[in-house]
């Protein structure tokens, strides 16, 4: 009777690891980002305004996904590393072709380069027509959306130069862009 029931008891167990394997997976799909469509029609005035600072801590400054906020900064430059590698890459296993064309870009709240903030994503089309320059003044209008594991990152939808675009010759050159890749 002993010689039987041992592999009961492992085929059990196997199937309980199984399961667990199973719901973490799915969990950790639910977890991973989200690409939210950019609105068709643009109300300025749906947009919470918050800072650079409220956006690096979003839960101890309020914020949750889905919210549409704006904030005002300097563009630093297209991203050639991941601002949190762990869950994009998980949620590139959930959604690789339409992660993949995301485009990560940081900010500086200040122009003196403080306020360093690097979740910001746009798309390769958006960085085409917007060709921002390094410290360039901006107010980015956009929807915070779920990166996983309780990260948030500001999905852009729209983009309006502060600076008179006189005063840009004064600028230090934008950062070589590399091509978007589709």
């Amino acid at each position: 009777m002993n010689g039987t029931s041992c592999p009961i008891k492992r085929s059990f167990a196997l199937s309980r690891l199984l399961v667990w394997l199973l719901v973490l997976l799915l969990g950790l799909a639910w977890g991973c980002g989200r690409i939210r469509p950019v609105p068709e029609a643009f109300q300025p005035e749906a947009y919470t305004p918050v800072t650079i600072a409220q956006l690096q801590a979003p839960r101890k400054a309020g914020l949750a996904s889905g919210q549409k906020v704006r904030v005002e900064g300097f563009f630093w430059q297209y991203l050639d590393y991941d601002p949190n590698l762990v869950a994009n890459y998980a949620s590139m296993v959930t959604r690789p072709v339409a992660w993949s064309r995301l485009r990560w870009a940081a900010m500086y709240q200040q122009r003196q380069m403080r306020g360093y903030y690097d979740r910001l994503a746009l798309t390769p089309q958006q960085q085409v027509d917007w060709a921002l320059r390094r410290l360039e003044q901006v107010r980015v209008y956009g929807q915070l959306a779920p990166l996983g594991w309780g990260v948030l990152y500001l999905q852009a939808h729209r983009l309006e130069r502060l600076e008179d675009p006189v005063d840009l010759k004064y600028l230090p050159p934008a950062a070589p862009q590399e091509s978007p890749t589709l």
